[in-house]
């Protein structure tokens, strides 16, 4: 859903990064969880009102400044069940990372590690052995078929993007 941003004032408050379309969605939140590294830990939301456009919340349990910036950089999630559904075409990052990337020849490409979001388009952070870490842009062009029940991604991608990683091609 997101990650947390620099505190707002002295009480607590803190910024959030959205990374949903409709940063409104944390007004209805009571709680999420907060990830760092692979540790998860649940928060309950005090209250969470938009400033200029960005949510900002008050975390229970958190009353200073300085407790509220031990939040900085991690990222938010929300129970699945909480999730709202997509119209077609459209997937969580949740859904996304994992993913096994195989190209439509049957090459092995890796695993999506991360979905990282821009202006122009979103991109894949792909990881693998053959090809260190590759950044693929998620346009339907390179984009042939996503199957996140089966934890899959089917690209086509432009040539030269992957190139065999000099330290691990043996």
């Amino acid at each position: 859903m997101g990650r947390f941003g620099r505190p707002r004032n002295v009480f607590g408050e803190i910024y959030i990064t959205p990374t949903t379309d409709d940063p409104a969605r944390f007004l209805e939140l009571d709680e999420i969880f907060v990830v760092n590294g692979s540790e998860r830990k649940r928060l309950r939301l005090e209250n969470v009102t938009l400033i200029g456009g960005r949510p900002v919340a008050k975390i229970e349990g958190y009353q200073s400044r300085e407790e509220a910036a031990g939040l900085t950089g991690l990222s938010i999630e929300i129970p699945h069940a909480k999730a709202l559904s997509l119209p077609e075409g459209s997937y969580y990052q949740f859904d996304l990372i994992g993913c096994r990337v195989m190209g439509v020849d049957g090459t092995d490409y890796g695993i999506v590690e991360e979905v990282l979001f821009y202006p122009g388009n979103d991109l894949y952070r792909i990881r693998s052995k053959r090809f260190g870490d590759v950044l693929l842009p998620a346009v339907d062009r390179f984009i042939v078929r996503i199957d996140v029940d089966k934890k899959e991604i089917t690209i086509d991608p432009p040539t030269g993007l992957f190139e065999p990683d000099e330290d691990n091609s043996s």
